[in-house]
Parts: C-alpha cells; sequence; structure tokens
C-alpha cells in the first residue's frame, strides 16, 4: 500500500474532501471513481492547470490556493495535508477558522512538534500508521477534534498504529539511525539517549 492508497483507506464514503497540496489530484481520482467528490486544490497554478488537463470528471473541483484560502466553511469536513513539512501544515491550520472533523497528514519531518502543536490547535491523534514506500519511512497520522495528555513516548513514537508489524519495523529503523548518531558523535546528546531508551521500551511493549 502506497501513501495516497493508505490515505484513501481511511476516507469514508460520504466524507467530505479537501486535499490542499494536490499535486496531480490523484487522491480525487480514486475518490470519483467510488461517485465521490472532493475538492483539490494547490498553491501552484502551473500544477492544477497541469491537472485540469487530464482531468473531466464532475466530481473533481481544482482550485488554486494557497493553503485553505480559498476553501468556504461548510464545503469540508475532511482535511488532507500530505507531503508537507510540520511547520507547513501548522502555518495552514493557524492561518484559517475553517475546522474539520478529521485532517489526515503525511508530514516530511518533526512529528512530535506535529502532534504537539495539533493538541494545542484541539486535534488529538486517533491513529497512525507507517507506510514503506520506495524504501522510505512515512508516518500518516490521523488526527480527530480534542486534545489529550500524551506521554513522551507517544510525542516522540507516536501511538494506535493500525500496522503493528510495519511499526516494530519503523521502531529498528529508527534504533538503528540513532545509535548510529550516538557512535558517530563525540560529544554526548542526552536528546539522543531518551530517543533509544523510549524505542527500546516501546519495542519491549509490543
Amino acid at each position: 500500500m502506497n501513501r495516497i492508497e493508505a490515505i484513501y483507506s481511511l476516507i469514508n464514503e460520504k466524507d467530505k474532501v479537501v486535499d490542499v497540496g494536490c499535486d496531480q489530484a490523484k487522491l480525487s481520482l480514486m475518490l470519483a471513481r467510488r461517485n465521490q467528490r472532493s475538492i483539490a486544490s494547490d498553491i501552484s497554478e502551473k500544477v492544477i492547470n497541469k491537472a485540469a488537463s487530464n482531468i473531466e470528471s464532475p466530481l473533481i473541483d481544482l482550485r488554486v490556493s494557497n493553503g485553505l484560502d480559498k476553501i468556504k466553511d461548510g464545503e469540508a469536513d475532511t482535511l488532507v495535508l500530505s507531503g508537507m513539512g510540520t511547520h507547513t501544515i501548522i502555518k495552514i491550520l493557524e492561518n484559517t477558522k475553517l475546522r474539520f472533523n478529521k485532517i489526515i497528514t503525511i508530514s516530511n519531518n518533526y512529528h512530535n512538534i506535529l502532534r504537539s502543536k495539533m493538541n494545542d490547535l484541539n486535534y488529538k491523534v486517533s491513529k497512525e500508521q507507517i507506510i514503506k514506500e520506495n524504501n522510505k519511512y512515512y508516518n500518516l497520522i490521523v488526527f480527530e477534534n480534542g486534545n489529550m495528555n500524551y506521554s513522551e513516548s507517544e510525542i516522540e513514537l507516536g501511538l494506535n498504529h493500525l500496522d503493528e508489524k510495519m511499526y516494530k519495523e519503523y521502531l529498528d529503523f529508527l534504533l538503528n539511525k540513532y545509535n548510529n548518531i550516538k557512535k558517530s558523535s563525540k560529544d554526548k546528546n542526552n536528546k539522543i539517549d531518551v530517543l533509544i531508551n523510549l524505542i527500546n521500551e516501546k519495542r519491549n511493549q509490543l
């Protein structure tokens, strides 16, 4: 299962979807095949024009939009933010008054900050899924309305993972990564030691 397929699998048929940073609107095309409307937006007019040249479905609403600027209240209850960094995701949400029942993210970095900042915006983690595509790991996180008191392990390593086998593989990857950083570093790095301990504790629990 690739990233788009994973996102698609987490969208219900009655969800009103907006995909921000849609690229070639592949997710919207998949939704249209099951007769589901969606909004596909991107900040790049060139990207939207290219998508429009390949799409004829009346179920796909293509828009040039900076984040959620061109999305109206009530048009969507499910937001997809994939293929961008955590700080971009947070900036998009901080710059809108719109609220969503579900937000599906695949951030390129700083998942710990994403979990924490989303909690500040009153969105809590519902579920997570590790996806391996082209030999690279991606962390998909689904948020819903509300907030919670996370443990340090949950902030750093996530919670409610759907694919335990892939999650274990991801933890092994992280453990190897941080052990190599520790070996190559001449200076003591307390953060690395904390992460290694948290990963070992989590692996023992699974």
